[in-house]
């Protein structure tokens, strides 16, 4: 019994040891997926969404060069709104919408600045889907290089995809969120696609591996399907074509080009990747910044950094079925048309209320970031969101006449 009991004693030990030993290798591991579980939770979802770099693996997009600084001239908001024949107060929907920062940019001057529920102009917000914008940015660049057909399926650039729901899918229907790739993009939904990929953030894995484990749906080019993953491959695609990883072009295509004036902050999976379609961490002003590059249509101060020719392409609706409607958004290549889309009106749209509007004809940029818990509920966090930024856009133009 004594030899039996020091036996089992020495295994408890070793049990001890060992189990010590892995909570020591895996703490970040462990520590990363509580985050991810509690990302969202109401009394931490604010601080989380401008400390990510706390939460997961990061890499910086160093930025250089002269900062661009817009120039000033203060103005008011509406105080109210309409919203499907309601009145809206300015107030309560920013409130209501976890606002954490609104800014508004007409003739490159600041209109309107303020920062909410204790964010602050120097903190890095997270994009979510706004990443998207700016991945496929970088793919345009790219595509005028000549490195890109996007007529070309995509696993002519990426062999990997052979036997995926990416085998001999155009890569203009991946563009146009049409791939026809199966795909559940439930955040409600813990065994959904999205969250599943968000866990190997967490945890560690390669999302290019995960992408490669993805099924046909549907027919390619048939029907709008927002698929987040097709960001990533096309994120693929510019890496491979470039030999450069995304942090690489972003630093020598938009950062050190268009004057933004702090580092940035890029989420990665454990294999160092980029979160494509919706890792960006930036100020709130350098959100403003890239709005002002399209705005100009990818010039900057008379440098085109980006091909006209491709900004115009990424904010027309790319397919039929991706016509904005009375009650629809259209989608163009990773950017968002408004319903009764106004000329020369696009934005860039990430979950929990994250957006950069771009109005060409009134020289307006509106970016606004929250942390809105109910951005899915019944009145709508996009549509009426856009609607308060019309409203905005209308009073600076009357304004303007006065």
């Amino acid at each position: 019994m004594g030899k039996f009991l020091k036996i089992s004693g020495i295994t408890l030990l070793v049990v001890l040891v060992a189990f010590g030993a892995f909570v020591a290798v895996n703490h970040k591991k462990a520590a990363r997926l509580y985050a991810t579980i509690t990302l969202f939770d109401q009394d931490k979802i604010v601080h989380n969404f401008s400390h990510m770099d706390q939460i997961f693996l990061t890499k910086v997009v160093k930025r250089a060069g002269p900062v661009y600084h817009f120039g000033s001239a203060p103005g008011k908001l509406p105080q109210s709104f309409i919203y499907k024949g309601r009145k809206v107060a300015t107030a309560e929907f920013l409130k209501r919408r976890a606002t954490t920062a609104l800014l508004v940019i007409k003739n490159d001057n600041i209109v309107f600045e303020k920062y909410y529920l204790g964010t602050g102009e120097k903190d890095l917000r997270i994009s979510w889907s706004m990443a998207k914008s700016f991945t496929v940015t970088l793919f345009g660049i790219a595509v005028e290089k000549g490195l890109i057909d996007i007529d070309a399926p995509v696993d002519h650039y990426l062999p990997e995809m052979k036997g995926s729901g990416y085998q001999g899918v155009p890569i203009r229907d991946v563009l146009g969120m049409s791939s026809g790739v199966k795909w559940n993009e439930d955040y409600g939904d813990f065994f959904s696609d999205i969250n599943r990929m968000g866990r190997i953030l967490a945890i560690g894995g390669s999302l290019d591996k995960f992408t490669t484990t993805l099924t046909k749906g549907t027919a390619p080019g048939k029907k709008f399907h927002y698929v987040s993953m097709d960001s990533h491959v096309i994120g693929m695609i510019v890496r491979r074509v470039t030999g450069n990883s995304l942090i690489t072009l972003a630093e020598q295509d938009i950062w050190s080009k268009i004057g933004m004036e702090a580092n940035a902050e890029w989420l990665t999976d454990s294999t160092g990747t980029a979160f494509a379609l919706g890792g960006l961490n930036m100020r709130t002003r350098d959100y403003a910044r890239f709005g002002r590059l399209y705005l100009n249509n990818g010039n900057w101060n008379g440098k085109q950094v980006v091909p006209e020719a491709w900004i115009k392409a990424a904010t027309t609706p790319s397919f039929p079925h991706n016509e904005p409607g009375p009650d629809k958004f259209g989608y163009g290549f990773q950017w968002w048309i408004g319903p009764n889309a106004r000329p020369g009106e696009f934005l860039a749209a990430g979950v929990y209320g994250q957006f950069i509007y771009v109005n060409q004809p009134e020289h307006i940029v509106i970016v606004k970031n929250s942390a809105d818990r109910h951005f899915m509920d019944k009145i709508n966090s996009k549509f009426e969101t856009i609607t308060f930024f019309r409203a905005i856009t209308d009073k600076l133009h009357k304004d303007a006449e006065k």
